[in-house]
């Protein structure tokens, strides 16, 4: 059986709305992590786990985006408070089968193609920590994932 290997990444994003679209949190975090997974579909043999990110607010507010394939609709738990403009986001991309640098690279280009199409910002603090390449190996194993054989 082939074999796919899991290099896990993890971001902090910085994001900025303008005023008008501060209402639009929701919609554009969940095309975001529906895009990303759409991407690394089209870039080769692979099999998300998870695409998840997660934005904390005060007064222990909250908003929790996932996705899991490339033709699921994002799941969403809480909300951005009313009127928000700035928020920070933890990222984290698990897709089996891709490289480290590519997850990295089509989770950039995704942020900065919607940020540009929303008039919005977003500033990507990169990891130091990166796990080894190849580090995790996982053996194909159900009809889902030998669909990109």
């Amino acid at each position: 059986m082939d074999e796919l290997i899991l290099e896990p990444y993890a971001v902090s994003q910085h994001w900025r709305l303008p005023a008008a679209a501060s209402g639009q949190w929701q919609a554009i975090l969940s095309d975001y992590l529906e895009t990303l997974a759409r991407k690394c579909d089209e870039s080769g043999t692979c099999i998300i786990g998870h695409i998840k990110t997660l934005a904390l607010f005060p007064d222990n507010g909250y908003l929790q985006i996932s996705v899991t394939g490339p033709n699921f609709p994002a799941s969403i738990k809480g909300a951005v408070p009313s009127g928000c403009t700035e928020l920070n986001l933890s990222l984290n991309v698990i897709v089996y089968g891709l490289k480290y640098e590519l997850v990295e690279r089509l989770t950039r280009e995704t942020a900065i193609r919607l940020a540009e199409r929303w008039n919005a910002e977003v500033n990507i603090e990169q990891s130091d920590i990166r796990p080894p390449s190849g580090q995790h190996n996982h053996h194909i194993h159900s009809d889902k994932e030998n669909k990109h054989e």
